[in-house]
């Protein structure tokens, strides 16, 4: 790394650590905006790291890159539906890194019930309505003598998403777009609550499709809109932290109205989420550096 990347990488990453620190000694009022400036720093010495040399752009970056469309009107009774966007293209924090990491820019908004459900850390405890998840992937059994393909993995998904060469699970985790469908079926299965059915589904791709990393696992992302991208792992939680902390900043009278547990149905939840962002943010950081494309 060029020494002066190097410098912004170590500088930057030096202050996103001090900034989670710092977050981990303060109340849910203020927790926020060290959180957020902490995985924003840390946006800056990924950027540096990963930057193409040679580029037309900079490794440095500015402005947040990020919107929230209808701040002003924040309220706990509808909260879920705020809606966040992206602004600034590749040249700002998020934009860059969105670029980086091959996640969507959020030209269309994306809405905070639809961010929360992308992060299991959250969702897994504490579901708030019907939005995509993220899905698990794992590596194929292959039986000995067998040729082992490296590029395949298995999800789990139901008959339905498989139809017509799987084209309601591929509009809704669009990763898969270069991977081919081998089989459905024949393997390990799971029956819900609900009675739906997930059974193992086979893909492939030989161009080696991109699973993100979700700390030590590789997961399919939900896109954000119909026709979007997906997210890296680390977005969710930057857009997430990135609203809050907006909230905080700029609505602080309504932000301690909505994590007052006394008055506030979601105070719980956003608490939570405040707590583990802790622990989980940095982990993901680390996940997504060592994983990012190569290539742009």
């Amino acid at each position: 790394m060029p020494g002066n990347r190097h410098e912004l990488f170590t500088s930057s990453l030096e202050q996103a650590q001090q900034q989670f620190d710092a977050a981990a000694h303060i109340g849910f009022e203020s927790r926020a905006l060290n959180l957020y400036y902490g995985i924003s720093q840390a946006g800056r010495a990924i950027s540096a790291a990963l930057t193409p040399v040679g580029s037309e752009m900079a490794p440095e970056v500015s402005g947040h890159g990020l919107r929230v469309l209808n701040l002003r009107s924040v309220q706990a009774s509808d909260f879920w539906e705020v809606e966040v966007r992206g602004i600034g293209g590749e040249n700002s924090s998020y934009g860059r890194l969105a670029y980086l990491l091959n996640s969507d820019p959020l030209d269309s908004p994306v809405t905070l019930g639809a961010i929360w459900h992308m992060i299991p850390e959250l969702c897994l405890d504490y579901p708030i309505g019907h939005y995509p998840e993220l899905r698990g992937t794992d590596k194929p059994y292959f039986q000995q003598g067998e040729p082992i393909d490296h590029n395949a993995f298995i999800v789990q998904a139901t008959a339905t998403e498989i139809e017509k060469d799987a084209q309601v699970l591929r509009r809704t985790y669009p990763d898969l777009i270069d991977a081919e469908l081998v089989r459905f079926g024949g393997g390990s299965y799971s029956t819900h609550d609900d009675g739906t059915r997930t059974d193992e589904a086979l893909f492939t791709s030989s161009r080696g499709i991109q699973l993100r990393k979700l700390r030590n696992d590789t997961v399919l992302m939900p896109a954000c809109n119909d026709g979007s991208k997906a997210l890296d792992p680390l977005l969710t939680w930057w857009v997430l932290l990135y609203t809050l902390s907006m909230v905080t900043r700029y609505e602080p009278v309504i932000w301690t109205r909505i994590i007052d547990v006394n008055r506030s149905p979601i105070a719980v939840l956003l608490e939570t989420a405040l707590s583990k962002a802790l622990e989980a943010v940095p982990v993901q950081m680390h996940a997504s550096l060592i994983s990012a494309p190569s290539e742009h």
